[in-house]
């Protein structure tokens, strides 16, 4: 009995060490979370250490003595030619990928410019009037900035950070949601997605990941209160760069699951919204969409099972939006 039982164990963990390593040696699913004290809050926002070369969901990241995410190897600051401030969350910081091959990476060998990217996982718009005078004190050269936007920008949050809780709301198409808003439960997905891409990959399938997360921010766009703060934060940063003669530039980034849906116009809700604050505010929005619906195999944009993340294709297909619709030269 005991042989048996040892044995029937014993294939169990041969198949998942086989599917754990297959997972990450394709490079099928990303692991998740930053490794310990990679971050710090001040006034309530949270920030990337300085100095650091850690693992962020899988990758090496290193950070400048801002805390800026900069490349891995020979890299320094010209002060000779002119500076952008990126900021933005987890899409513009480039979870995942490495920092020659996000957009931003692609455009420091494309541009002779400095990119200050202030990006951080969990940071949302009502952030970025803060991030944008405090950064434009600290850096009274830069006249150029650049915000990337998401639909998850509505939601005063900072996500995935240090101590995110799993709400009912985000899993209410997940017949385990009773189990997983207890604390262990929450402890264990936190172990679990840093250490195993076969768990991100179940995770990922059995709760719907992509749809999940689209359908959890979905009906903020029908909540007048939230348009209404996003509003008055948009307008908070638009009169800032007004007034210091900033040359200030949105994009507003598509989710996995609209680009999977083509932009059918039951799915644009949100973009809709946004684009008619832009349109009130009189101020001009670079939604980049539906340059994602039609672009071909606009799948492979995206990471593997992510909601919203890119992969080193959409980094590459952005940095060339960027370049060709003339926002940056």
């Amino acid at each position: 009995m005991k042989k048996i039982f040892f044995i029937n164990f014993l294939v169990i963990v041969i198949i998942f060490l086989f599917f754990e390593v297959t997972l990450r040696f394709f490079n099928i699913i990303e692991l998740q979370g930053f490794e310990k004290n990679s971050f710090f809050k001040e006034d309530n926002i949270t920030y990337h250490k300085p100095n650091i070369l850690k693992i962020g969901m899988g990758k090496k990241i290193k950070t400048d003595d801002n805390g800026f995410r900069i490349p891995l190897e020979n890299f320094e600051y010209n002060s000779n030619i002119d500076s952008i401030l990126i900021l933005g969350d987890s899409v513009s910081f480039g979870v995942s990928v490495e920092e020659k091959n996000t957009f931003i990476g692609i455009l420091r060998k494309e541009l002779e410019k400095n990119f200050y990217n202030s990006s951080v996982a969990g940071h949302r718009l009502e952030n970025y009037p803060i991030l944008l005078k405090k950064y434009h004190k600290k850096f009274p050269e830069i006249k150029e900035v650049l915000i990337f936007l998401c639909i998850n920008d509505i939601v005063a949050s900072d996500g995935i950070i240090e101590q995110e809780k799993i709400t009912s709301d985000e899993f209410k198409e997940n017949k385990f949601s009773r189990y997983l808003n207890k604390d262990f439960f929450i402890k264990l997905n936190f172990i679990l997605r840093e250490k195993s891409a076969l768990f991100n990959l179940l995770k990922a399938i059995g709760t719907q990941n992509v749809k999940r997360h689209f359908y959890y921010m979905y009906p903020y766009y029908n909540k007048k209160a939230y348009l209404e703060e996003y509003e008055k934060n948009l307008k908070k940063i638009i009169q800032y760069s007004n007034f210091n003669q900033l040359n200030l530039k949105f994009v507003l980034l598509p989710y996995k699951y609209q680009i999977k849906k083509y932009c059918e116009p039951e799915f644009m809700n949100p973009q809709n919204q946004i684009n008619a604050i832009f349109k009130k505010l009189n101020y001009q929005l670079f939604d980049f969409s539906q340059d994602f619906c039609d672009k071909n195999n606009n799948n492979k944009l995206f990471l593997n099972f992510d909601p919203m993340h890119l992969s080193p294709n959409g980094h590459k297909f952005v940095s060339q939006l960027l370049l060709k619709k003339g926002m940056l030269r």
